[in-house]
């Protein structure tokens, strides 16, 4: 093609590159982005995109994250398939605290991209099987800001977290999050529970009755489990339950 008098442009470049990506061929690709430099052609998100993704697959997560930078230091905006990309990566890895960074770095510095529910659910589970609540609460927390439902099942583990680390203000704001301007989730009863018992267990009464006042307010069903543990207070506490409980769900137990 050169031979020729025909220059290979960035289009050119990208598809080669691609095939090569394909067959697996990264260290022949990252050879072929050098000469792209070479020749003055400046690789752009899809190039990049195409060789990070190579790299990632076949286990090489140092030159994936060296090559995400590098594109970075260029100037070249990623988009949410590259951060997506480099977060799966670095928890691969294990490192979370840089892959938490990155999402970071995805609503600070580059406009108008957002993390998706992809993105968000690859580092969720990275935090949770870190045993980093806090990390986990503030995934969550994006997973709000970003219009996301949230998980029944990772709220019941996070509450239930922070119950057994004794943070009860903590597991309380994870309620919080799930009811958003009343409207409260279908499924938010087993979160109530985890933490009704959280509140029994720290011996935090008047939070827990104070809790199934906000359950039966937002018409959130108590279960024959959670009343029996209720009504096993002293006479002083279960009058108490009797009261703020309706009849109808009393006598479910």
């Amino acid at each position: 093609m050169i031979d020729c008098g025909a220059f290979p442009n960035i289009v050119t470049f990208s598809s080669v590159l691609d095939a090569l990506c394909k067959e697996g061929k990264t260290a022949e690709a990252l050879n072929l982005v050098e000469e792209m430099f070479l020749r003055g052609v400046k690789p752009n998100v899809v190039t990049y995109n195409s060789l990070i993704n190579s790299l990632c697959h076949s286990a090489q997560w140092k030159e994936a994250t060296r090559l995400f930078n590098r594109m970075l230091d260029e100037g070249i905006a990623p988009d949410v398939v590259t951060f997506t990309t480099v977060i799966h990566a670095l928890c691969k890895e294990r490192r979370t605290e840089e892959a938490l960074s990155v999402l970071e770095l995805m609503s600070q510095r580059v406009q108008g991209v957002l993390p998706d529910i992809i993105t968000l659910t690859i580092l969720l589970d990275a935090v949770f099987q870190g045993g980093m609540p806090e990390e986990a609460y503030k995934v969550v927390e994006a997973k709000v800001k970003y219009g996301m439902e949230l998980s029944k099942i990772t709220c019941s583990m996070l509450i239930a977290d922070y119950c057994f680390r004794g943070n009860m203000d903590k597991a309380k704001k994870v309620i919080d999050l799930m009811v958003i301007k009343d409207n409260v989730p279908a499924d938010i009863a087993s979160c109530y529970k985890a933490l009704v018992n959280g509140y029994m267990q720290a011996k935090r009464i008047g939070e827990a009755l104070r809790l199934v006042e906000e359950m039966i307010e937002k018409g959130v069903m108590l279960d024959v489990e959670t009343l029996k543990t209720l009504r096993g207070l002293r006479p002083k506490k279960a009058f108490c339950i009797c009261r703020i409980v309706p009849h109808e769900t009393a006598r479910t137990s």
